[in-house]
């Protein structure tokens, strides 16, 4: 029995920004609310609380914070989810620097700090290792 020939599948390969790819503008600004919106919800699962307990706590009806939740975040502004943020028990801290080398554009950063160890006191952070680039 011979086998059928496979023909050529075309693709493109990817940015490795799929908001750049679907040409949203800015691509970086729809990935950091992204990488904001997933930040909130693993908040809201680690203090264990409900869709309808977290829209209360952060002031947005039910169904905008269970879409929230589900990695939704069109309809909410950087500066919102990071007021979020800040509602949930999260400090925020923005930091400006000068882009490395002679690039001629910056970029958004969003990294994580986390606590290391139960009780640990503001010296004992540690970054995440795995820190999103837009």
């Amino acid at each position: 029995m011979a086998k059928a020939a496979r023909g050529a599948i075309d693709f493109t390969v990817g940015s490795g920004n799929v908001f750049r790819d679907l040409r949203l503008d800015p691509p970086e600004g729809e990935r950091s609310k992204a990488e904001l919106a997933l930040q909130i919800h693993e908040r809201v699962k680690a203090l264990g609380i409900t869709v309808t307990q977290a829209a209360v706590r952060l002031g947005i009806p039910q169904p905008k914070a269970s879409r929230l939740l589900r990695g939704y975040a069109y309809g909410f502004s950087t500066e919102k989810l990071l007021t979020f943020l800040t509602k949930l028990g999260q400090d925020v801290r923005i930091v400006v620097s000068d882009t490395p080398g002679k690039a001629a554009k910056g970029r958004f950063v969003i990294a994580r700090v986390r606590t290391v160890g139960a009780g640990a006191g503001r010296g004992r952070r540690a970054a995440v290792a795995a820190r999103r680039r837009g």
